[in-house]
């Protein structure tokens, strides 16, 4: 039988060196090709495939007619600069982007030693490793410190400021998620921040009628307040009740509990939001929610559509690597993030430094301070 052997090299010298080496100086040159080879699974670079086996038999049998003979160098030397010529360019592809920072890593190149050690520092904090190695591939990892690392997580936390108003009509903000995120204690914070510290006009409208509790406790902060209220039993009473207000600053419009697994329910209020012109919607996640439920939330309330996200409950967590995770998956910006139950003064405009800190830190970093919305 046989012995046929495959051979690759960057050039057709070096490939017939390694064909010597191993079968010696009689071996037979069987099949010469080129062929690509990937690199990080996009980048090609071509190769020189030499097939060679140690039986003198297969000579005659892949020996060409003599003029193809005569022709063949001539083709394959052409063949070959052309292949020289590629791999040139494709080194000089490489340094150009070494220069601009783009990480050039083997598929299977082992994870460098400084790179784990942060790698492990986030994942206790519940990052995602994924999500922890895309982070830090962007830098070389001698230049990591704890400064750094939380620089490239605040960059990748991306903040909105606080509502902003309109003049000469109202601002509309409809606050949607699922039960137990605290939703009606956020509009209450933010209402009466608003209302009281900014003496702004604020009217309140509330949609979720399936919980009396929720009717009543919203009645009450409004009440507290001093800013009007009115309660909507279906989505087609919604543009009377913006009507009323249009001599507002800003309408909070608060929605009931809904389980991200019932289309129905999201489908109700992706109507409602319809009717409503020019609605901004702020969806609310708990920081105590685990980072698989928190993608379902988002992609099932994506429906609606989502423009800011609110964190709450952050001093209930030990943890924040899921607000890493979420932004890293769904970029939406992050509006306010709520510290506690004390109405107004446990909510905050959310800041991407803070943010960083909490996910580097967890609740050692946690700080009662409060930043008054602006």
């Amino acid at each position: 039988m046989a012995n046929i052997r495959k051979y690759q090299a960057k050039t057709i010298t070096e490939a017939l060196a390694m064909v010597r080496a191993d079968l010696g100086r009689d071996a037979v040159i069987v099949q010469t090709r080129k062929v690509n080879q990937k690199i990080l699974g996009v980048w090609k670079r071509e190769l020189v495939e030499v097939w060679a086996s140690d039986n003198p038999e297969l000579e005659n049998l892949r020996r060409p007619s003599p003029p193809a003979a005569a022709t063949a160098p001539v083709e394959q030397s052409s063949r070959l600069d052309q292949l020289e010529s590629e791999i040139q360019s494709l080194k000089a592809m490489i340094a150009q982007l070494a220069q601009q920072g783009v990480a050039l890593v083997q598929p299977n190149a082992p994870n460098p030693p400084e790179q784990n050690h942060w790698v492990s520092l986030l994942q206790e904090a519940e990052v995602e490793e994924s999500v922890a190695r895309a982070l830090l591939d962007s830098v070389p990892p001698h230049t990591l410190s704890e400064n750094a690392l939380r620089s490239l997580i605040a960059q990748r936390l991306t903040t909105s400021g606080a509502i902003t108003l309109r003049e000469g009509q109202p601002k509309v903000v409809m606050v949607v998620g699922p039960t137990g995120v605290g939703k009606t204690t956020t509009v209450a914070k933010l209402a009466a921040q608003y209302a009281l510290l900014q003496k702004r006009r604020v009217g309140l409208v509330t949609v979720d009628t399936y919980r009396i509790a929720a009717v009543e406790q919203l009645r009450t902060y409004s009440q507290i307040i001093g800013v009007p209220i009115r309660v909507v039993y279906s989505s087609t009473e919604m543009p009377a009740a913006i009507k009323e207000f249009q001599q507002m600053d800003l309408i909070f419009i608060d929605t009931a509990g809904r389980s991200q697994r019932n289309s129905m329910q999201i489908g109700e209020l992706k109507a409602c939001c319809e009717l409503i012109r020019d609605c901004e919607v702020h969806l609310v996640l708990s920081a105590t929610t685990k980072t698989r439920d928190l993608y379902d939330i988002v992609e099932r309330f994506s429906a609606i559509p989502l423009h800011h996200l609110i964190w709450t409950k952050l001093d209930e967590s030990t943890t924040f690597g899921n607000i890493l995770n979420v932004a890293v998956k769904y970029p939406l910006p992050i509006s306010y993030v709520t510290t506690g139950q004390r109405v107004p003064e446990d909510v905050e405009v959310a800041e991407a430094s803070k943010l960083a800190s909490l996910v580097m830190e967890g609740a050692n970093a946690f700080a009662p301070a409060v930043t008054p919305a602006r």
